[in-house]
């Protein structure tokens, strides 16, 4: 069996810098918050690489195509796709970079046109999805380990994120 390289990508402010070093820590790559989750995290064995899509101050998209040419032959290629409610991710990223809502939606379409394009490349894909780790927690990050073929009982403290972000609106059940 050869070698785990494992790229973790998807919209900005999507949860994929957590995951994927949470990725990191299960493939014992590098001990949870040694990494700051940003580009390449590489042991003798395994590999995990984050990118935002886009990425960067220059706001850059990846070459997905270009990883797979130059790692496919030596590693067992794995892509994590991060989802979020794209609302609240859109809202987060005006939050932290004042980025306009029009930027936002079309850094969105771009985001899912290429995580798409690797869904129909027939290479192992999981979708990551923010929401369903902070309701189902360390059941459904097993899944992901299942998925990565490695064992880990590893699970970060939980903060919700999106609960700052969404007003609590009452309402009454009938």
């Amino acid at each position: 069996m050869k070698n785990k390289c494992v790229f973790v990508i998807g919209p900005e402010s999507s949860g994929s810098k957590l995951i994927a070093k949470v990725c990191s820590h299960a493939l014992g790559i590098a001990e949870f918050g040694q990494w700051n989750g940003i580009a390449w995290s590489n042991s003798d064995c395994h590999k995990v690489c984050h990118r935002s899509l886009p990425y960067g101050k220059k706001i850059e998209f990846p070459d997905v195509q270009k990883w797979i040419d130059q790692y496919e032959q030596d590693y067992d290629i794995h892509f994590i796709l991060t989802t979020r409610d794209i609302t609240i991710s859109q809202a987060s990223r005006y939050q932290r970079w004042k980025k306009p809502i029009s930027q936002s939606t079309g850094e969105s379409e771009t985001a899912k046109n290429m995580m798409h394009s690797v869904m129909n490349n027939h290479l192992p894909y999981f979708i990551w999805s923010y929401e369903t780790f902070m309701f189902l927690g360390r059941p459904y990050l097993q899944t992901l380990y299942d998925f990565l073929g490695t064992k880990s009982d590893f699970c970060p403290e939980l903060r919700d994120a999106n609960a700052g972000k969404v007003k609590k609106i009452p309402f009454r059940f009938f």
